[in-house]
């Protein structure tokens, strides 16, 4: 299996020294996670080729984190936009899309109108087009996440322009990090202090809870019309989900154990039945066979100075454009 991997940072030990920093000089409880400022430093960032189980290419990217096939390629988000490479990095457009209501973005997916995004730093979620018309928001703090983790009353501007803006973990109140459109039409959304995935109504807004008592979830994925994946990202496992109805609670249907208190993004292909584990705290990506991921296929070892974020199989860029790839023999 062929990937695309983005790392949101290629200076780990500069992130870890942030958080060992800041991490001491806050009182909160200890399920807690983040900080209350965002690094100054330049933190880098790439996106890496792997093919037949070996890097390729690298891309140097700053801040890469969510990735979705496109019509033209593969769109990454980035700190405050969006950008466009073809799958085997030979080509990068910077800034197809940049909003201000762009900060700290993580995921990105298809809609049935155009895409879905994480605005993390604004606990916020915006559907935009493929011009970047915004067709959709949800912002948590009007929709009862009102507080911070440490207790402040987090108020937004939603009229400026917050692309310069730095905004700790600790000074959001959901870190909405990743989003997903149910067939239903719902909107599926992991928030990672609350530990849990929610369904939102897009007519109202109105939210509620399908899948609780996560450890700071990453990575929702939809499957199909009954299934999604979530990384529950501490506890180190990747949950396979059945969702029916979004008006109803999840039903977990297996349990990955990723050997790693930090599962930073999985994803499962029915097609070829091959979970893929982004362990964030090892800096390496781990290939496993079956719904309950019995069988380790491979393990891909990255540079410990890398912040892995998502990893992307190129046989889903395939199904959506149908590339000339010029790498055919090497799909598994």
């Amino acid at each position: 299996m062929n990937l695309l991997v983005s790392c949101i940072s290629t200076k780990h030990s500069t992130l870890k020294k942030h958080w060992a920093d800041t991490g001491q000089q806050i009182a909160c409880p200890l399920t807690v996670r983040g900080s209350l400022q965002k690094p100054n430093e330049d933190l880098g960032g790439l996106l890496c080729l792997v093919v037949d189980g070996a890097i390729e290419r690298t891309l140097p990217l700053s801040m890469a984190a969510g990735m979705v096939p496109s019509d033209r390629g593969v769109l990454v988000t980035t700190a405050t936009s969006i950008h466009e490479v073809d799958p085997l990095l030979r080509e990068l457009r910077r800034d197809v899309i940049s909003l201000p209501l762009f900060n700290a973005l993580h995921s990105i997916s298809r809609s049935a109108h155009g895409y879905l995004v994480a605005s993390t730093g604004l606990d916020l979620i915006v559907e935009i087009s493929r011009e970047g018309e915004v067709l959709w928001q949800w912002w948590a703090t009007d929709h009862g996440f009102t507080h911070t983790p440490t207790g402040v009353l987090r108020q937004l501007d939603k009229a400026r322009d917050h692309r310069q803006e730095k905004y700790g973990t600790l000074s959001q109140t959901t870190h909405v990090n990743a989003v997903a459109e149910h067939p239903s039409g719902a909107v599926l959304a992991s928030l990672f202090h609350q530990g849990m995935v929610i369904a939102i109504d897009r007519e109202g807004g109105e939210w509620w809870p399908v899948l609780e008592g996560l450890d700071h979830p990453h990575s929702v994925r939809i499957l199909d019309s009954e299934h999604f994946t979530v990384a529950d990202t501490v506890g180190g496992r990747a949950l396979l989900a059945r969702l029916p109805d979004p008006q109803s609670k999840a039903t977990i249907e297996a349990v990955v154990e990723a050997g790693t208190d930090w599962l930073q993004d999985c994803s499962y292909d029915p097609r070829s039945q091959t979970w893929v584990l982004v362990d964030g705290k090892a800096s390496r990506v781990v290939l496993r066979s079956g719904t309950t991921g019995g069988t380790e296929l491979t393990a891909i070892q990255f540079d410990p100075e890398w912040r892995l974020y998502e990893a992307l199989p190129l046989q889903e860029v395939a199904r959506e454009q149908e590339p000339s790839l010029s790498m055919a023999s090497h799909q598994s």
